[in-house]
């Protein structure tokens, strides 16, 4: 559903405005908001964005799960309480709620990255340094048979 990265400004309310494919994909399927949460990798904070199909997917597979399991409520407390659902607006951005943007470090310049079934935002710096941590992963055949590729 999604593809590719790219490069917005984050305007001084807060906004920013979708990529065009990823704006196509969600009216496609008559979307009009989107899911915003927390996420981390390798120390590096930047946010998740999920159309609303897959969200309600995610949130069902979470209650699946072990109620009393600590590590899960942890997950759901970080994840699922700290999400927001935000509208896209007609001209097709997103206001990102200002706690996400101070939990991510957004600054002027973002990136977003897609994932299949969802997509990323995050201050670009951030991104480009995870992406070299990814770069050399990637070229590690190991790395690469531990993803059965």
């Amino acid at each position: 559903m999604f593809s590719g990265r790219y490069d917005r400004e984050l305007d001084e309310k807060g906004r920013v405005s979708l990529p065009a494919v990823f704006r196509d994909a969600l009216q496609s399927h008559k979307f009009d908001r989107v899911y915003i949460t927390n996420s981390k990798i390798e120390n590096e904070r930047f946010l998740e964005i999920y159309p609303p199909n897959e969200w309600e997917r995610l949130v069902t597979l979470l209650r699946q799960k072990g109620v009393f399991d600590l590590n899960l409520q942890l997950f759901q407390m970080f994840f699922v309480g700290g999400s927001y659902e935000v509208p896209v607006d007609r001209q097709g951005r997103i206001l990102i709620p200002p706690k996400l943007r101070e939990y991510a470090g957004l600054s002027h310049e973002v990136a977003f990255s897609a994932m299949p079934d969802h997509f990323q935002l995050w201050d670009r710096r951030a991104l480009e340094r995870v992406w070299e941590i990814a770069l050399d992963k990637v070229g590690d055949r190991s790395f690469r048979g531990t993803l059965g590729l």
